[in-house]
Formats: structure tokens, sequence, C-alpha cells
């Protein structure tokens, strides 16, 4: 019989649904050479029964949506509880959404940061919902979650589960298109691109003896990186100082391939909503030092739970968001032909700390005159690499 076949390193997109769905133990997590989270088949324990294809968003026929921008709903809000606003990143709409659900003995699940390791995690506590809230810059562990989710779900509960597309993608295909998921609200994001877990992992070993843990990868509108001492106290690392897990993230040179040409980018999504930043809004400009949210529903279901949160929302005008917020349609990213980029596992490999900055974190010294040139053209080259995704958003325009 065939092995079978999975996603390759140019379109594993990390979600691990393909684990989760064995009913053998054949698969498990790896890191691959550029250190991005992938699968690994155990050949002699697969039977061959072709779940893992199926349940793969990568490869099998599953569709994840389209750009038909009048089957979805765009709002900007945030939510209306101060505690759970101040704690997110951006206006806090998870957070309200979860509130609700496990009011009425649901449960939410969602990336949690703990140390230098990020997971998806189950909560079903208002009082839990601190440990999902905050940007992660970096690859969340799914391993499990789907099964969780699964059982949940099983039992009669609503559950809100909330990831990147990819992974919402995974969950959707994970439990098959037969599978009752009326108590399943499913919340995506607008994403950047993930990072290979390099970058985490080599700040850790270089840092975690004097600060053991990560504190946040950015405050509200402000993207600054922050650890933990022993003593629980929060640090700021200076932009300066060029720290990897977040200037690493920036510079889009050290994501992982399927990143680079995201077939998760779309207006009008599986997902019952999408969340993100509302970069652009000049409507509200109080509410943004608290955080503004973009809300794009996508289903009856969606609205309803956004309705009976605690969420202040309002309809919002679509040209204004996606002329800001390119991701959410294109997920193409020129830099993942870049010769930086395929050199990716040999960086990692051989590369000194310097020279892996200067590279990968856009570090730049007047000792070395070269390393500001570099940046330079970088920079220029990004923002010519915008002008790209503007055909692609006047398409969808031409439909309003």
């Amino acid at each position: 019989m065939n092995r079978p076949v999975l996603a390759d390193r140019y379109h594993c997109t990390g979600c691990l649904a393909c684990i989760d769905v064995c009913p053998v133990g054949a698969l498990s997590k790896r890191y691959d050479e550029d250190c991005c989270l992938t699968y690994q088949v155990n050949d002699d324990a697969c039977i061959h029964c072709g779940l893992c294809e199926k349940a793969c968003p990568s490869v099998s026929t599953f569709q994840y949506g389209n750009d038909n921008i009048k089957e979805s709903q765009l709002y900007v809000g945030w939510s209306s509880d101060d505690t759970l606003r101040k704690k997110s990143s951006s206006g806090g709409i998870f957070a309200a959404l979860a509130k609700v659900v496990i009011e009425n003995g649901g449960a939410a699940v969602g990336a949690s940061l703990s140390g230098y390791t990020i997971n998806h995690i189950v909560i079903d506590k208002v009082e839990d919902i601190c440990k999902l809230q905050g940007s992660k810059y970096a690859q969340s562990v799914t391993l499990g979650i789907y099964k969780q989710t699964r059982e949940l779900l099983k039992q009669g509960r609503t559950v809100l589960f909330s990831g990147l597309g990819c992974q919402v993608a995974g969950l959707l295909s994970f439990l098959g298109d037969k599978f009752d998921k009326s108590n399943l609200l499913t919340v995506d994001l607008v994403c950047g691109g993930v990072p290979s877990s390099f970058l985490v992992q080599q700040f850790e070993r270089e840092c975690k003896e004097e600060y053991p843990a990560i504190h946040y990868f950015r405050r509200k509108q402000t993207y600054e990186f922050a650890v933990e001492d022993k003593t629980g106290q929060s640090h700021v690392i200076p932009l300066s100082e060029k720290p990897l897990p977040l200037c690493g993230f920036y510079t889009e040179l050290a994501n992982r391939y399927s990143c680079y040409d995201c077939q998760f980018a779309y207006v009008h999504r599986k997902a019952d909503m999408t969340i993100a930043d509302f970069w652009g809004d000049d409507k509200y400009p109080g509410q943004h030092q608290q955080g503004v949210s973009a809300i794009v529903v996508h289903s009856a279901k969606g609205l309803e739970w956004v309705k009976r949160a605690e969420v202040e929302f309002h309809d919002a005008d679509w040209r204004t968001f996606l002329t800001h917020n390119h991701r959410m349609v294109d997920g193409y990213n020129g830099n993942g032909k870049s010769k930086a980029r395929k050199n990716l596992a040999n960086a990692i490999a051989n590369y000194d700390r310097f020279s892996f900055l200067c590279t990968y974190a856009n570090y730049a010294t007047i000792k070395r005159p070269l390393t500001w040139v570099k940046k330079i053209w970088r920079y220029a080259k990004g923002r010519m690499q915008k002008n790209t995704h503007v055909e692609k958003i006047n398409e969808i325009f031409s439909q309003l």
C-alpha cells in the first residue's frame, strides 16, 4: 500500500490536524531544518487508512473561502468590558466572546503563552481568559486540541475556537462535513505569517537564565518585546537591541514557506468571523488608545454571538479596512523567494549571533556600513512589494 501523501515543506502549515486524526498514532510532530513545526510518519505503524490526507487542509479538496465580499459583513468594534479590553492587544473582541460563551456553560480554545512556549489550550473559567489574550508572533502547538474540541462538542457544549486561518481550517477539516458543528463558534485572525520557531528558541537559549519567560510581544499599538525576570518583574527589550522573536517577525524573512502564499486568505471564510486590528480607521480616534478591532462576520451564527457579547460595534468601510489590511485577502509575499529565506536552514546551523541578527532582524551598525545598505534596500523592497496587492484589492472592491 502507498505511503500517505501529505503536505510538503512548502505547503505544510503546521496545523497538525493529520496527527490528531490518526487512529493508531503513526504521526508525530517534529521541527524541520528551518525549525518550522511539521509532522513525521512512522511507516511501520501506518495502516494506510488515508484519514490524515483527508484531514490535511493543504492537500485535500477542502476549500476555506472565496472573495465574494457580499457574503460577509464588516464592523468596527471593541469590548465594553474595560478590564477585558485593557488586557487585549486590540479591542478585546475574542475575550468578550469567550466570556459570554463560558458564562453560558461553554469553553474557549486559543493560544496560550507560558514561559517560552505557546500551546493551544481549553479554558472554561472567566478568570482564565487572560491566558488566551495578547498577540503571539510565533507558532502555537495545536497537538491534541482538535480531539479535545471534538469531545467537548460531542458532550453538547458550546466551544469557541480561535486560531489562524490554517488552524481553523485544520479543525474544520479534522471534524469533517458530516460532524454536527451547531455548537462550534470559530474565530480566525488576519495573519502576517508564522515565523520559524528558531527565533524564540534562540532568544530563550541566550536569555532564559536571566529572564525565564516572555511577558508579551506587543502592548496595544506599541510593538515592543517584554520578558519577565525571576521575580516576575517585566522588562522591555529595546528595539535597538533587536529582540529576535519580534524583530525577526517584522522582516518576514524567516516565515514558514506556506505563509508566503497563504491559501487561507479570503474576504469570506468558513470561520464564523475574522478579527484583526482596524488599521486606518479614522471614525473613532478616541477609541484607539484602548484598542479598536475589525470584526468580519461570515455567518449568522457569528453575528448572533457578537450581539450576545459585551461588544460595541458599528458598520465599517471595506475600502478603508482592506487598504490597510491587505493580508485579509492577499496571502502572497515575495520574501519567500529571497536569498535570505532560501538560506535560512544554513543560517540557523552556521551563522553567529551578529550575522543572524543582521540578516533576519534587520540589525545595522555604523561599524559595518554594508548592514545599513542592506537594511535600506529591504525597506524599499518591502514598500514596492505592497503595491502588488492593489490589483487584488481593487478587484474585490469592484463588487461593491
